[in-house]
């Protein structure tokens, strides 16, 4: 490769910091490539951290950026607002003059579902969210009512926090399913006796239509009582790509093959949240950071392939533990199948807590250690084919 070649990074989460370390810190590609990473802000926000923040028990998930990208990787800070694969160009808000690319890495991340969120909810999308929320909560009167909408693992993350820091709150956590139904029986039992014994309300198989200041509406027709009411229910793709006219799924996620490309657009490649790959090796996988990171440094090896005129290795992506907390205090760790199914072991307790700590603290490990030493990253493999959803 003679020219240097133009390496854009859509997004600095998790996949996107990950990957440009990965490319940026490559020995071999350090005089042939210039890696440019455009971010609406100039920090990395910890997402896994935000209901902490949302409930005082941390001040802020905001780490600087340069802390964690590697000096060989620019930063722009902007909004992209389309993508132009004809042209190779990234177009950003305030009319700024585009950025050319020749290859294009789509890592913007998920985002709450908002045309599905009661203007009277508060979301827990990003930094200035966890903030409003945690300015709100902290206002209310002993004995005012704070309900969490979705009891997914962020939704019972974020009632375990709130109930813990605030026992003079009266706590719901109102569900359309099973609480915790994801999670073994053993994991469900910990996850439900720990809520139970921080005073939570516990309210399942139960659809909310809508909610304001002082209330939340049930499908059924029934009025609660509602202080502060949280919408952790349901994730989404940001919109660039299908505005971009690049191939989408009903979600608006990027569709991209089994390496990670759009075939579409063989110089656009994707990772993290906002992505969909083939169910062969990605049916089983679930918007996470534990997902985010390996995406985004398969992402780089399959660009670097390209590069390299390789073909690109197949996706292979798999778990071995869940991580849960419930306040600082107690946590769960669920085992799971490389597919992401419960196995029967669990951890919980004070030492799960340690450990779901610990895990925290590792992810913004893995991605220094990428900084300091491109391809030290490693992942679990994902399950063979035939186990695949």
């Amino acid at each position: 490769m003679s020219a240097r070649i133009r390496v854009v990074v859509i997004g600095a989460g998790y996949a996107g910091v990950m990957a440009a370390n990965r490319l940026a810190g490559s020995p071999r590609l350090s005089d042939s490539i210039i890696v440019t990473v455009i971010n609406p802000i100039s920090d990395f926000v910890e997402r896994i951290r935000l209901h902490e923040v949302a409930a005082g028990s941390r001040e802020s998930a905001r780490v600087p950026m340069r802390s964690l990208l590697h000096e060989r990787a620019d930063i722009v800070e902007g909004t992209a607002s389309r993508i132009d694969p004809e042209n190779h160009n990234v177009h950003l808000s305030g009319g700024r003059a585009p950025l050319g690319y020749d290859v294009l890495l789509y890592s913007v991340g998920s985002t709450q579902a908002w045309g599905k969120i009661p203007a009277g909810a508060y979301g827990l999308k990003d930094s200035d969210d966890a903030n409003r929320l945690q300015a709100r909560i902290s206002q209310l009167d002993p004995g005012s009512t704070v309900s969490i909408i979705g009891a997914g693992l962020t939704g019972i993350e974020v009632t375990a926090e709130i109930a813990e820091k605030y026992p003079q709150l009266q706590v719901h956590l109102i569900s359309r399913g099973a609480i915790a139904g994801s999670l073994s029986g053993s994991g469900r039992h910990a996850v439900m006796k720990r809520l139970s014994g921080l005073g939570v309300e516990m309210i399942e198989n139960t659809d909310v239509q809508g909610c304001d200041d002082s209330s939340v509406i049930t499908s059924g027709g029934d009025t609660l009582r509602s202080d502060c009411t949280i919408w952790t229910a349901g994730f989404s793709a940001p919109v660039l790509a299908r505005d971009s006219g690049l191939p989408t799924d009903a979600l608006g996620r990027l569709m991209v093959d089994e390496s990670l490309s759009c075939p579409q657009f063989p110089d656009i490649f994707g990772a993290g949240d906002a992505i969909q790959a083939p169910q062969t090796v990605a049916g089983h996988l679930r918007m996470s950071c534990a997902t985010a990171l390996p995406l985004g440094a398969h992402a780089a090896d399959s660009i670097m392939a390209r590069l390299d005129q390789r073909a690109p290795a197949p996706l292979s992506v798999g778990y071995m533990l869940r991580c849960i907390s419930l306040g600082r205090k107690s946590g769960l760790v669920q085992t799971v199948r490389a597919d992401d199914q419960p196995r029967r072991f669990v951890l919980r307790g004070r030492l799960a807590a340690t450990a779901k700590a610990q895990m925290c603290q590792m992810t913004l490990s893995w991605i220094r250690g990428e900084l300091r030493q491109s391809g030290s990253y490693s992942w679990p493999k994902g399950p063979r084919p035939a186990e695949a959803k």
